[in-house]
C-alpha cells in the first residue's frame, strides 16, 4: 500500500520508497486500498495533533464518510465521547458503529444541537472537513484548551454539478482566526494535510495503525467498488452523499 500526491488513478504508481508499506499478511486489497489516507488521516488528527485522553468529546463531521468512521473507531479506542453529523438515513449505522450523539446536518443546526447535548459546555476536539461557515461554528463550540482539526473544504465541490458561485461564498464564509483570540480562549485551529508530512512521521503512524489492526480494533469499511472505466461514476456516488465509508476503484 502506498501513498501519492497524485496520479493514484492508474494500475501502476511511482512514489518514493518511504511512503510504501507492505500489506500486512492476510489483508484483502480493497481493506488495504481503504486504510492509508483516511486512517491516517483520522490517527493524526486525534493523537498526533489531538492528544487525544480519555473522557473527551469528540465531534466528527460527515461521520459516515471514509475518515469520518476511522476517526470514530480510534475515538473508541482512546475513550473519547463521540459526536457525529450525517444524514438520517445514516444514523443506524453510525449507532451500531458506536456514535452515541448524532446530529443531521441537513434539518439541524449542528452548533445548537451540541450545545444543547453539552449543556452549552461544547466540545474538546472537532474534525472538520466541510469548511466555510462550519468552520467558525466548529470553532465557536471549542472548550477552554479545545482544538479544531482542518483537513478540507468539501462545501464548495459538493452537489452534483460544479458551481463557481457557491465555491465562492463558501470561500467568503471562511471566518479568520486571530493569533491574539485564540491565545486569550485558549484554543487551536491545526491545518491537516498528509502529503506535508515527514517520512518517519508516516511510518511510525503506519505501524500503530497496523497494531490495532492485528488486535482487531479497527478494520476499514469499504461501501462500494468501481472499475476504473466508471471513475466519474464512482465521483458521482459521492457527491450525491449516498456512501457510506470508503469508495475504490480497481483497475
Amino acid at each position: 500500500m502506498a501513498l501519492t500526491r497524485s496520479g493514484g488513478y492508474a494500475e501502476k504508481v511511482c512514489v518514493p520508497a518511504a511512503q510504501v508499506m507492505p500489506v500486512p499478511a492476510g489483508m484483502s486489497f480493497e481493506s488495504a486500498a481503504a486504510l492509508p489516507v483516511n486512517y491516517l488521516t483520522a490517527y493524526h488528527m486525534l493523537f498526533y495533533m489531538g492528544n487525544i485522553r480519555a473522557g473527551e468529546r469528540v465531534l466528527v463531521h460527515a461521520a459516515a464518510g471514509g475518515v469520518g468512521l476511522a476517526a470514530i473507531e480510534l475515538a473508541k479506542i482512546a475513550g473519547a465521547e463521540i459526536y457525529g453529523t450525517a444524514s438520517r438515513s445514516k444514523f443506524e449505522f453510525l449507532r451500531q458503529r458506536g456514535v452515541r450523539y448524532l446530529i443531521d446536518y441537513r434539518t439541524q443546526d449542528f452548533e445548537a444541537e451540541v450545545r444543547g447535548l453539552t449543556g452549552d459546555e461544547g466540545v474538546d476536539i472537532v474534525l472538520d472537513a466541510v469548511g466555510g461557515e462550519s468552520f467558525a461554528k466548529s470553532y465557536r463550540l471549542l472548550r477552554p484548551a479545545g482544538r479544531l482539526m482542518v483537513f478540507g473544504f468539501s462545501t464548495a465541490v459538493s452537489g452534483p454539478k460544479r458551481s463557481y458561485l457557491r465555491a465562492g461564498l463558501s470561500f467568503v464564509r471562511t471566518p479568520r482566526f486571530h493569533p491574539l483570540r485564540m491565545m486569550g480562549e485558549n484554543r487551536a485551529v491545526i491545518g491537516v494535510h498528509l502529503g506535508r508530512l515527514r517520512p518517519e512521521t508516516l511510518r511510525h503512524e503506519f505501524e500503530a495503525l497496523f497494531r490495532y489492526l492485528a488486535e482487531g480494533r479497527i478494520q476499514p469499511y469499504v461501501d462500494k467498488v468501481f472499475p476504473l472505466a466508471d471513475a466519474s461514476a464512482a465521483h458521482q456516488y459521492i457527491q450525491e452523499r449516498k456512501n457510506i465509508g470508503k469508495v475504490l476503484l480497481v483497475p
